[in-house]
């Protein structure tokens, strides 16, 4: 069906998505890699800007293993005196003892939910 809006194009041509039982693998010359990342063990001779004292090639840097997330932060609690000091038994910011400089006061708006 065509469409006022896409004109008429020719189909596509057809690749198949492998290679047909039967047929040849294609030509890899010898010596070729096929690695995708271009990594390769052979690292070559020795750069002239390598240091000579260092060994060639690099030892490999041993893989790091974090055994177990880092501690959550624990804010200290305000002493007694302190005007922001929220006694036991009271949360902030839902729950704080009357009179309390971080409490709502009139015209405040509250926090939005996110």
């Amino acid at each position: 069906m065509t469409s006022p809006f896409e004109p008429e194009m020719p189909p596509p041509p057809f690749v198949p998505p492998f290679d047909p039982p039967g047929s040849e693998p294609p030509y890899i010359p010898e010596g070729s890699s096929t690695d995708d990342d271009g990594s390769s063990d052979d690292l070559g001779s020795r750069p002239d800007w390598w240091p000579d004292d260092w060994p060639w090639p690099p030892e490999p840097d041993e893989p790091v293993e974090i055994l177990a997330p880092p501690p959550i932060h624990v804010w200290p609690r305000l002493p007694p005196d302190h005007p922001y000091h929220v006694p036991p038994g009271h949360s902030a910011p839902d729950n704080l003892p009357p009179g309390h400089p971080g409490e709502y006061y009139p015209g405040m708006p509250p926090d939005p939910v996110i």
